[in-house]
């Protein structure tokens, strides 16, 4: 068997990759797989799934939404591209081992584990707790399960909202019962007041480190007239996951600066979707430095990122920002509100209630598929909204599929 040589991108790092005895055969469609294409690693977050005991009832299987929002790009393990390099096809290849750079605030925090000597003293003290109701007051535990709790919260978030903070405080007295204060009603109060407290001196420490999602809001790098600590914090949105990530290993403002002068250039060039896709990930630090630092206006960010307002670029940098694929995502949502909407459609009166008839007369097909379903809905909410869905919606024909572009 012939040799085959392959160009495979993590991230933002390229390698290439000499396969002595050509490709494998135990992957998925390797036909798709030719001598020097390029494949490319993606990170897809896990799907997680709550399991009951059989003699436990339940209504329904409890998914996370991260899991929801990973369902389609599970569905191949190979995806393979019309771009092409080297006249040889580039292939995606899905990979579950990597996770992302944070992760979307969890359902339920879960504590993690002290050092051993903090444990070893919990542990006694809840068999206390749980003999005579004796809580813990030896202060030496404290400054450890602070640490650890900064910590783990970090990972998901560097600037944890009131109500982030109070589900810490709750699952740490509900995991360490020993260590409920005395004088609250609920129990853990002065943590909740310890842990917010103690995130503040965390976001300190960090700014020694040059972490850029905090040396933002330090009081050298805002305007003259923001210079107050509590004025004009940047901090991430509920849904904003990787906020202002740091600049990549071995790459600076000047390095990426130049990458987006040349990400200008390929957008000019026709039928260069791939590497407009690598050098928009590539450039993802600096673009989110650019537009959280300095707020440029909508016009000033689309001459120096004209192949952000792209439709597959919206959605891809949505993704980036966070971790949830847009589309799946509101497919998922719009199949789930569905039958109460057509319900809503079909209670409306008047013109409006004669235009959602019309709309929904392609509902009455028994073999109405589910994309049919989807784009009727759809086209009711904008008639509902008080819109017209042919001034929102250009339908156009490439080759012999009709693609619909919503503006």
């Amino acid at each position: 068997m012939d040799s085959a040589a392959l160009r495979v991108v993590f991230d933002h790092r390229i390698e290439k990759l000499t396969l002595p005895s050509g490709i494998p055969e135990l992957l998925h469609s390797t036909n798709q797989i030719q001598h020097r294409s390029t494949i490319k690693v993606v990170t897809v977050a896990p799907i997680v799934l709550t399991l009951f005991p059989p003699n436990e009832s339940f209504t329904g299987c409890d998914i996370t939404d991260q899991s929801l929002d990973t369902t389609s790009s599970t569905r191949t393990t190979i995806q393979h591209s019309s771009d092409t390099s080297d006249s040889s096809a580039s292939t995606v290849i899905l990979s579950q081992n990597n996770s992302p750079e944070r992760k979307p605030w969890p359902k339920e925090f879960i504590i993690p584990h002290f050092s051993v000597e903090t444990e070893m003293v919990l542990e006694r003290a809840n068999e206390l707790y749980r003999k005579d109701g004796t809580v813990l007051t030896t202060p030496k535990v404290k400054s450890d399960i602070l640490e650890k709790l900064a910590q783990s919260i970090y990972t998901y978030s560097a600037y944890p909202s009131t109500l982030q903070i109070l589900s810490v405080a709750e699952a740490l007295i509900k995991a360490h019962p020993c260590l409920k204060d005395r004088g609250s009603f609920s129990g853990f109060y002065a943590w909740q007041t310890s842990i917010k407290y103690k995130m503040a001196n965390y976001r300190t420490k960090l700014r020694g480190f040059g972490i850029s999602e905090v040396t933002c809001n330090a009081l050298k790098h805002k305007h003259p007239d923001d210079r107050k600590s509590a004025k004009n914090v940047k901090r991430p949105r509920r849904a904003e996951v990787n906020y202002l990530p740091s600049y990549p290993v071995g790459e600076d403002e000047k390095t990426l600066e130049k990458e987006r002068e040349e990400l200008v250039s390929e957008f000019k060039k026709k039928n260069n979707e791939r590497m407009i896709k690598e050098k928009m990930n590539k450039t993802f630090a600096h673009r989110r430095h650019e537009i959280i630092n300095q707020c440029p206006s909508v016009q000033n960010t689309k001459e120096r990122w004209p192949a952000l307002f792209q439709p597959s670029q919206v959605i891809a940098e949505f993704q980036r920002i966070t971790t949830v694929q847009l589309e799946a995502k509101l497919m998922s949502s719009l199949d789930l509100h569905t039958p109460k909407l057509l319900t809503l459609f079909r209670g409306k009166g008047g013109a409006l209630g004669e235009r959602l008839k019309t709309e929904m007369e392609l509902l009455k097909d028994e073999q109405c598929s589910v994309d049919m379903t989807r784009e009727v809905v759809i086209h009711c909410i904008i008639e509902f909204l008080g819109e017209h869905a042919g001034d929102l919606i250009k339908e156009f024909k490439r080759g012999h599929d009709i693609v619909d572009w919503i503006f």
